[in-house]
């Protein structure tokens, strides 16, 4: 039979059907276009978002770096003064008159070597002086005068004559001067004063001044000396402290009007759009503030504003005509068919047609198409019992790594939760016979075939049923409601009711075991074993509940409180300790307890996580760690016991290397005191007081370190070596014994010389005459 179709369509109708085909196939191509140009805005607007905060954030991290090496500098400053003015030698000069004269000329002397003490040289720091004003003295570690020859020493140009003295009249608290031009040896550069008074504020006794250079704090803020841009410190009673200015840039006429602590905005100062970054020190609460221009901060914002927009339109061009192109030819056949539509030569034939053509070929494939997928359901259908039966036991064995891939399993295989907490209890039937035959495993797959009916009809969906062995089955339980005492009566309920019907109505006995009750999917697994470990451990009751049990000897023991001695062990690198604690460890869980394999595995498991936190600490790599520790674990109590002794060699080695780093570095802190009172010796201060004091030590301690370490008790090291100087130069100068004496750290001739006669067996004099005849002799 063949059916032609004799209509025809004119012209005009047949192009306006053209243009809407032609329509309907770029249509779609630009609505892509226009969502990826959409999806391109929002890329390129969120990229430019996080350039920026990148850009305001290391902007920021710069000022605040510069900012916390000045609070330590300024700190160190203040501390050295606070030293300084605490010191005995320089308390006494306050009530000096005549600090020169023959008699105090020696007190002067001795506080400027105590200054060497504390001064360190840097290049922030362009010089101190102690300026008394009883006395008029001046002073530091290498210059001594007095104020009105300093005052021709240093000089302040733009400042009145007299403006020393002034400073010295008045009472100043961490007053700072801000950077101008000072002349210190003849050299003009730009300082700031930094100024402190002792004494009473009614009452000043003098003056430290100390001198900061300028360059060395703009050079911290360097970065924001860009075109446009400026950055300036202010006290914090808004004082400006110091600034630095790029080229063609102009600081604001009054100080900016920020918010607290620290952070970055968008402001306009003047005429320009600026970028300000500001942070205040929490020392001392002086405000750090730099502002770039807009346009030059973002620079690399803009850059890429433009390519985006050049790369967007040349692609939507391009895109354009390559769609247009793509659309004519992907419709080439659909208007052909038009065409033939339109001339009305187009046949179909039920029987004769040789070829189906495009459309009938399309017919062909979507119909193959759904049929496979029909039977592919089928087939999955058919599989389903065992998918689900796949991921119970996998989910119940604890198999899965993560809740994402337990969630992926459980929705392919369309399984429904319902609660938010779960229970497992575990169904046996009790053997009547040691093996069973055909006929008991007939009898036991009938009993849980009938335990299946009676779940499903009385669990409605929220209890899942899994085949654990011949003769045990596992209950999976949810609970929507969250209260143990609620929970523990609900799940009593559904296991009594369930063990009477099966006995009741097919003579069924049984035997049920319950784990606890968890929250979380992934502990499932660990109530089944507990459900077991239950089963194991019942006697006679037909219901055991896991948490009614007394404390099960067989689980494995590693407590908190041991888990904080062994990491407390390592770090304090205690090896011996560390090996008894490992030692007793391994005997409770692998000699005196029957452990099960999911137990040991447990046990591994915390002490391995134990090693991983001292692994990170050590700068261990954590990683490589982890994979050495799993390396070939398998499901075996040999496997688990030779891997917890290989871990266990592990935690005593990486004990041991804490210990030798403890050793080498408790070595090195000591021979740091040796060299401190060697270079001190001379210091009639030297006490053990005073080194444990600098080395944050008791004096006990430190007493019986040099014991240990020397041989001999601090004052024995101290008094040998005081002596073994004073030998030399008895007999290599000519200076009285009493310089000697001083010069070696005892305060007068009469305590060197009994220390000299108990050390040496003969007096310092006699000592020196010996030393003279024996060239004489030889």
């Amino acid at each position: 039979m063949e059916v032609k179709g004799g209509s025809r369509l004119t012209k005009e109708p047949r192009l306006k059907m053209e243009s809407l085909l032609m329509l309907r196939f770029v249509l779609p191509l630009f609505i892509v276009l226009t969502m990826s140009l959409m999806v391109g805005v929002w890329i390129y607007v969120r990229t430019a978002s996080v350039l920026g905060e990148e850009v305001k954030t290391s902007n920021r991290l710069l000022l605040e770096q510069g900012m916390n090496v000045l609070d330590k500098r300024w700190e160190a400053i203040d501390i050295f003064i606070r030293r300084i003015t605490e010191d005995s030698k320089v308390v006494r000069l306050q009530q000096t008159d005549e600090p020169f004269s023959s008699s105090n000329l020696y007190r002067t002397i001795e506080a400027r070597s105590r200054l060497q003490d504390y001064y360190s040289p840097n290049e922030l720091v362009a010089g101190y002086y102690i300026l008394f004003k009883n006395n008029e003295l001046v002073l530091n570690n290498d210059y001594t005068a007095n104020l009105k020859d300093f005052a021709e020493y240093v000089q302040y140009p733009d400042r009145p004559k007299g403006y020393i003295t002034s400073l010295v009249q008045a009472y100043h608290y961490r007053d700072l001067v801000p950077a101008e031009p000072v002349t210190l040896q003849g050299r003009t550069t730009s300082l700031l004063t930094y100024m402190r008074s002792f004494g009473f504020a009614n009452r000043p006794n003098g003056t430290v001044l100390v001198l900061i250079n300028n360059s060395e704090i703009t050079k911290l803020f360097g970065g924001f000396k860009t075109d446009g841009g400026w950055a300036y410190i202010a006290d914090e009673k808004g004082n400006l402290v110091t600034s630095i200015v790029g080229p063609g840039a102009k600081l604001p006429g009054e100080h900016l009007q920020l918010p607290g602590g620290s952070g970055v905005l968008s402001r306009q100062v003047g005429t320009d759009d600026m970028v300000v970054t500001y942070a205040t020190s929490s020392y001392n609460g002086w405000s750090y503030v730099a502002a770039q221009p807009a346009k030059i901060a973002l620079k690399k914002i803009n850059y890429i504003k433009q390519m985006t927009v050049t790369v967007f339109l040349l692609f939507m061009l391009l895109s354009g005509l390559i769609g247009v192109f793509m659309a004519y030819r992907s419709s080439k056949p659909v208007r052909s068919i038009l065409q033939m539509l339109a001339s009305g030569s187009i046949s179909m034939t039920a029987s004769n047609s040789k070829s189906p053509g495009a459309f009938g070929i399309i017919h062909q494939g979507i119909t193959k198409l759904l049929t496979s997928q029909r039977e592919l359901q089928d087939t999955m259908e058919r599989q389903r019992p065992f998918l689900r039966a796949a991921f119970f036991e996998r989910l119940l064995r604890g198999q899965y790594q993560s809740e994402l891939d337990m969630e992926a399993v459980r929705e392919h295989v369309r399984i429904e939760w319902a609660g938010s907490c779960y229970q497992v209890a575990l169904m046996t039937f009790p053997k009547r016979t040691a093996v069973y035959l055909a006929a008991d495993l007939e009898a036991l797959s009938r009993s849980r075939l009938r335990v299946r009916e009676l779940v499903s009809e009385a669990g409605a969906g929220s209890v899942f049923v899994h085949d654990v062995d011949e003769d045990k089955i596992a209950l999976l339980m949810q609970f929507t409601d969250t209260e143990p005492e609620v929970v523990h009566e609900q799940a009593d309920c559904f296991l009594r009711e369930l063990q009477q019907q099966l006995q009741q109505a097919y003579g069924i006995a049984t035997l049920i075991s319950v784990g606890p009750l968890y929250s979380r999917q992934m502990d499932i697994a660990r109530s089944f074993a507990e459900a077991q470990q239950a089963l194991i451990r019942s006697t006679g009751s037909r219901i055991v509940w896991f948490e009614e049990l007394l404390p099960n000897p067989s689980s494995c023991y590693y407590p908190e409180s041991t888990e904080t001695r062994l990491i407390n062990l390592v770090r304090t690198g205690h090896v011996e300790p560390l090996r008894t604690l490992l030692e007793e460890l391994y005997r409770h869980n692998f000699v005196e307890r029957s452990l099960p394999v999911f137990a040991l595995k447990v046990f591994y498991f915390d002490v391995l996580a134990s090693s991983f936190k001292l692994g990170s600490e050590l700068g261990e790599s954590t990683l490589q760690h982890g994979a050495e520790a799993l390396n070939g674990l398998a499901d075996s109590v040999e496997s688990i016991e030779a891997h917890f002794l290989a871990l266990k060699a592990r935690l005593e080695t990486m004990c041991e290397a804490v210990s030798r780093q403890r050793a080498e570095h408790h070595q090195q802190w000591f021979l740091d005191i040796l060299a401190y009172v060697d270079a001190g010796y001379s210091d009639p201060q030297l006490s053990l007081a005073l080194l444990a004091e600098r080395y944050h030590v008791t004096e006990t301690h430190l007493s019986r370190l040099f014991k240990e370490k020397v041989g001999i008790n601090f004052f024995e090291y101290l008094e040998h070596l005081r002596i073994e100087h004073s030998k030399q130069q008895l007999l290599h100068t000519g200076l009285p014994v009493g310089e000697i004496a001083i010069s070696v750290g005892y305060s007068s001739s009469n305590t060197f010389g009994r220390a000299f006669k108990r050390s040496v067996g003969i007096s310092a004099m006699a000592f020196r005459n010996a030393g003279k005849q024996e060239p004489l002799k030889n």
